[in-house]
C-alpha cells in the first residue's frame, strides 16, 4: 500500500467520480481506476460497490476512507511541520526552566518575542532541573532557563545574570530583630526552606556550614511562592533568590534583612542549549539570542 493510493481513493469518493477524481491528481481515468483496484486488493476486500449505475461504498470502504482521511492529513501536516522548522517565524519553540527562574525572568522576554514573532507557538514546560535537563537533552525542549550552570559535553550553557539570595522577613518580624542582624542569631530564628534535597537548598546550606550556622527549619516546601506565603504570615524568615521576592519587596509586603558578617550569597542563571550541530529550530535560535540580548550576555549560541 503506498500513500498515493490512499490519496486517490479519497479522491474517487469525495468527487463522486474516476474521471474527476484522476483530474484532481493529474491521472487519466484508467491510471485512477488501477490504483483503485490496487489498494483493494492490498486490503483483500472490495471497497466500492460498483453494481448500481452510482457506486457506493461497501462497509469496508468507509471504513478505509475515514481511516485514509486521517491518514492524508496527518501526512499533509506532518510535511508542513517539518518545513516550519526551516522558517524563523513559523513552528513552535519550547523553553524549559525551573519555576523560580521562569516566574522571575522570563515573561517579559516571552511577551516581547510573541509580538515579533506572532506566528510561532510559545510553549514553556517548568520542572526541577534534572528534569528540565533530561527534557534538553531528549529534545523535547529546545533550551533551558536554569538556576546554576552545568556541564555536559552536548550542551552549551551560557551564564545569565547574578541572582542575589536575601533572607527576608515579614515587616512585624523585621521590625522585632536587631538591624543588622547579628550572624550567630540566624540559627535561632524559625526559618522556612525550600525542600530538601534540592539544588537550592544545598546550595544554601553549604554556604551556612561554612560559617558555622546551622537553621533552626521549620517548614519545608517545593516552591519559593509558598515559602513567601508563609513568610508573609509571620511563621518565620526564609533565604530565597532576589528575583524571586523582587514584587514583594518593592512594595513592602516583605523586607529585606540584613545580616551582619554574611557574605554576599549568590547564583548564576543560565540559559543551556544543545550544541549547535544538535539544533535545528530557527525560530528557538531567535528566542535564544533574544534571551542573551536581554541580560547583554556576550556569548554566542554555538
Amino acid at each position: 500500500m503506498i500513500l498515493q493510493h490512499l490519496i486517490t481513493f479519497c479522491r474517487v469518493v469525495e468527487t463522486g467520480g474516476f474521471s474527476r477524481a484522476g483530474q484532481l491528481v493529474g491521472m487519466s481515468q484508467p491510471a485512477v481506476t488501477r490504483q483503485v483496484a490496487a489498494l483493494e486488493a492490498e486490503l483483500n476486500q472490495h471497497l466500492l460497490d460498483r453494481s448500481a449505475r452510482q457506486f457506493r461504498l461497501t462497509p469496508s470502504g468507509e471504513l478505509v476512507f475515514e481511516r485514509a482521511k486521517r491518514i492524508v492529513a496527518a501526512v499533509q501536516e506532518l510535511k508542513e511541520a517539518v518545513a516550519d522548522l526551516g522558517s524563523p517565524e513559523k513552528g513552535h519553540v519550547s523553553v524549559g526552566t525551573v519555576t523560580s527562574v521562569g516566574l522571575g525572568l522570563l515573561p517579559p522576554i516571552l511577551t516581547e518575542y510573541a509580538h515579533r514573532h506572532p506566528a510561532v507557538r510559545l510553549l514553556v514546560k517548568a520542572g526541577r532541573t534534572q528534569e528540565t535537563l533530561a527534557k534538553l537533552l531528549e529534545g523535547e525542549i529546545d533550551m533551558a532557563v536554569l538556576t546554576n550552570p552545568v556541564s555536559h559535553p552536548r550542551l552549551t550553557c551560557i551564564p545569565l545574570q547574578q541572582d542575589k539570595v536575601v533572607l527576608i522577613a515579614s515587616p512585624e518580624r523585621k521590625a522585632s530583630l536587631p538591624d543588622p542582624l547579628p550572624l550567630e542569631q540566624l540559627s535561632l530564628l524559625e526559618m522556612i526552606s525550600f525542600q530538601a534535597p534540592s539544588r537550592f537548598r544545598t546550595f544554601v546550606d553549604s554556604i551556612l556550614e561554612q560559617y558555622g550556622i546551622y537553621p533552626n527549619v521549620t517548614m519545608e516546601f517545593d516552591s519559593h511562592e509558598a515559602v513567601k506565603l508563609m513568610v508573609g504570615l509571620g511563621f518565620g524568615v526564609a533565604l530565597v533568590p532576589s528575583s524571586a521576592v523582587r514584587a514583594e519587596l518593592a512594595e513592602g509586603r516583605l523586607c529585606e534583612v540584613v545580616v551582619d558578617g554574611l557574605q554576599s550569597i549568590s547564583r548564576s542563571s543560565c540559559l543551556a542549549l544543545r550544541k549547535e550541530s544538535d539544533r535545528q529550530n530557527p525560530a528557538a535560535d531567535n528566542l535564544a539570542a533574544m534571551i542573551l540580548t536581554h541580560f547583554g550576555a556576550g556569548a554566542t549560541t554555538k
